[in-house]
């Protein structure tokens, strides 16, 4: 999918869009990122946010790792900043690099909400992810939450990439979201998958209302 398309499937989860003036976001520096651009081979690529420029207010990223795409894939580009319990979203465009530092110039508008912090219970279940180019996976849950999960797989994959994911937790129901991979962990021994891959939900209040169903469901029939 494309990006304002992705986008638009994230912004019921946010508040209304707001001048990025109005937030504090360029008042103080740091936090993680996530830039996701138009290559088709792009899953997103983990950044610092260094903050914004005093005279252009362009927002400055650092990668955390090597960058695999090209400057030019980044002329529009889906912005995720997180930042001292808010997670800011916003469609920017890559004015230039210098000493590997992306200048990306400010979104006239962003989305903003709270970060969550909800407990996890180790559960029973698979997950279908639909990766953004058409193949599907088939992995097992490992512990669930309306804010994140994790599973159990053989395949790899990379940090900030983009899923649609089929939830189904054992005896309770199914919840469909959007989740963005945050880690991988490679189990020594390959047992009983090679990799455990933590992920975030984007979910609507809908969606929420049902994970928190399935969540309650699991927890009475421990």
């Amino acid at each position: 999918m494309d990006l304002a398309e992705y986008m638009r499937i994230l912004t019921p989860e946010f508040s209304t869009a707001i001048p990025i003036a109005e937030t504090e976001l360029c008042t103080k520096a740091g936090g993680a990122a996530v830039l996701l651009s138009t290559a088709t081979n792009d899953h997103g690529h983990l950044y610092r946010f260094e903050g914004c420029d005093p005279v252009t207010g362009d927002l400055i990223f650092t990668p955390t790792a090597e960058v695999s795409i090209g400057d030019d894939a980044y002329q529009r580009t889906l912005v995720f900043i997180e930042q001292e319990k808010q997670i800011y979203m916003g469609l920017s465009t890559l004015n230039y690099r210098y000493q590997n530092r992306y200048h990306l110039s400010p979104p006239s508008m962003v989305y903003v909400r709270k970060t969550r912090a909800n407990k996890r219970v180790t559960i029973e279940g698979d997950i279908l992810l639909r990766r953004l180019d058409g193949r599907t996976v088939l992995a097992r849950l490992n512990d669930f939450s309306p804010s994140g999960a994790s599973f159990y797989t053989d395949e790899s994959f990379a940090s900030g990439e983009a899923l649609l994911a089929e939830i189904e937790v054992l005896d309770c129901g199914v919840c469909e979201t959007v989740v963005t991979t945050v880690r991988q962990e490679n189990l020594p021994g390959g047992r009983p998958y090679r990799h455990l891959i933590g992920i975030k939900m984007q979910l609507t209040a809908d969606q929420r209302k049902k994970a928190e169903q399935l969540i309650s469901v699991k927890r009475l029939s421990l």
